[in-house]
């Protein structure tokens, strides 16, 4: 007797290099899905995968724990960043503190869910990642940062303040808006303070970058 196969709903396995590309990216926009509506502590790698509609045992080809997945999606954000960053330095030309922090307000403008990311990173930094995993993201980060640092106007070690500044700013702005009854959403958190975040960072970078006459 002929048996007819029953088409199942659940993905195949991903064999060439272009089906794991796709499927590594499917399962990141599934997790960047879920975390714009669930806390982080709420989540778990069996959303992920219905979210992906994948095995649980297939989501653990890409991604051995939750810690891992967040920094790979969080990575992906600070490429667009620093890409975003890098044109604009380019377009603007800045030479001045104002005209240095107006850049960095627009690099991070519409960033709400990068913000949001980088709220969390000190908590996964501080779990039980694997050290390989958390090496490689520190060193992949460090890239990132080399690149910019080398495109902006001043020393690399000016330079690289002004970017961790910058960071620290942008995220205690992003977690004190509620406290000062804005919008709950992150978009219109930062937009409301964009004026003030701006000149922060333009009195940090006047204090440590000497003029560019």
């Amino acid at each position: 007797m002929h048996v007819v196969p029953v088409a199942s709903s659940r993905p195949l396995r991903a064999r060439s290099a272009l089906e794991k590309t796709r499927r590594r990216d499917d399962i990141l926009r599934s997790a960047e899905r879920l975390w714009l509506s669930t806390p982080y502590a709420d989540l778990s790698m069996n959303q992920v995968a219905r979210e992906a509609k994948l095995a649980k045992g297939t989501l653990y080809l890409y991604f051995d724990t939750k810690e891992e997945l967040f920094l790979a999606l969080l990575h992906e954000y600070l490429q667009g960043w620093f890409q975003r960053f890098g044109e604009l330095l380019g377009a603007q030309r800045p030479q001045t503190p104002r005209e240095m922090a107006a850049t960095l307000t627009d690099a991070l403008h519409d960033q709400g869910h990068l913000r949001r990311l980088l709220l969390l990173l000190t908590t996964v930094l501080r779990s039980h990642l694997a050290p390989e995993v958390e090496a490689n993201f520190r060193r992949e980060t460090q890239q990132l940062l080399k690149q910019a640092v080398s495109a902006m106007p001043y020393a690399p070690e000016i330079n690289q303040q002004i970017l961790v500044h910058c960071y620290a700013l942008a995220v205690g702005w992003q977690q004190m808006a509620p406290t000062f009854g804005q919008a709950p959403h992150p978009e219109y958190q930062f937009v409301e303070g964009e004026a003030a975040f701006q000149l922060a960072l333009e009195a940090v970078i006047e204090r440590l970058a000497p003029r560019l006459d």
